[in-house]
């Protein structure tokens, strides 16, 4: 499998490795993909993640020998294939950082813009390519970017399936940072861990508020937060934030 997982101090680092083929991603790396990320949504011993790639690339996007085959059918086993990932990373509820240097393409984009973070090197190359072989966006690339910018922005890069380098993702709200190449994994890493240290079922909370802001009219982000704080209320991390701030410490958060 050309998935690796590596788990230390409640991050886990997802890495893409297939750098022969720039990461190209294949039906059996999406499924293992989808399984990491269902494993990070339910170990309590991980408590941040880090998706990355091997090598110079993050991911050129879906390996194109295994599109268009099998028929209708086939094709659409392949998309319910890619979705189960997609939904995979997009609900997994602990904070995800995205490192991503070299190329970021397609659904590989997506991936990335389905995290919570992106960290980018300055020279790297996003793009969706989908017009430059006949095909509309997946991956949910149209809704994502739509999300992230204003919709003629996000038309102009689907249509025009031009490149958009990290120091432009930056500017744009597509990545937090653009920073050189050596320098992206260590910041990822860093935020990661401190994300790890924090109170997981806060953040997850934060996250499901963040998820549902889009289509939420402002008394239903009232509502939300009504549901949520009296739970939070009751964990061990919010005894021990009082506790912390009335002794004028650090917090040492467990996740509970």
């Amino acid at each position: 499998m050309s998935i690796d997982l590596a788990v230390e101090d409640g991050v886990a680092v997802v890495t893409i490795n297939r750098p022969e083929r720039k990461n190209a991603v294949t039906l059996a790396m999406r499924e293992e993909i989808t399984r990491i990320f269902e494993r990070a949504q339910d170990d309590n011993a991980i408590r941040a993640v880090v998706l990355t790639g091997a090598g110079p690339d993050f991911s050129a996007g879906a390996d194109i020998t295994e599109m268009g085959t099998g028929g209708v059918r086939g094709s659409m086993a392949k998309m319910r294939n890619q979705h189960r990932m997609s939904r995979a990373v997009a609900a997994t509820g602990k904070p995800v950082i995205a490192a991503v240097t070299g190329v970021c393409m397609g659904a590989s984009w997506s991936l990335a813009l389905q995290s919570d973070i992106v960290v980018a090197s300055e020279n790297a190359r996003f793009q969706f390519a989908f017009r430059h072989i006949g095909l509309a966006p997946d991956g949910g690339a149209a809704f994502l970017l739509t999300r992230y910018l204003g919709i003629q922005r996000a038309k102009e890069i689907i249509y025009s399936g031009r490149f958009v380098r990290g120091t432009e993702a930056r500017e744009l709200g597509l990545a937090l940072y653009a920073l050189p190449a050596a320098e992206v994994l260590p910041k990822a890493m860093k935020l990661a861990l401190d994300f790890a240290k924090g109170p997981t079922i806060a953040l997850s909370a934060a996250k499901r508020q963040f998820a549902a802001a889009g289509g939420q009219t402002f008394d239903q982000a009232l509502d939300l937060e009504a549901t949520l704080q009296p739970l939070l209320v009751q964990t061990e991390d919010f005894k021990e934030g009082a506790r912390a701030f009335k002794e004028k410490r650090p917090p040492l958060f467990t996740g509970n």
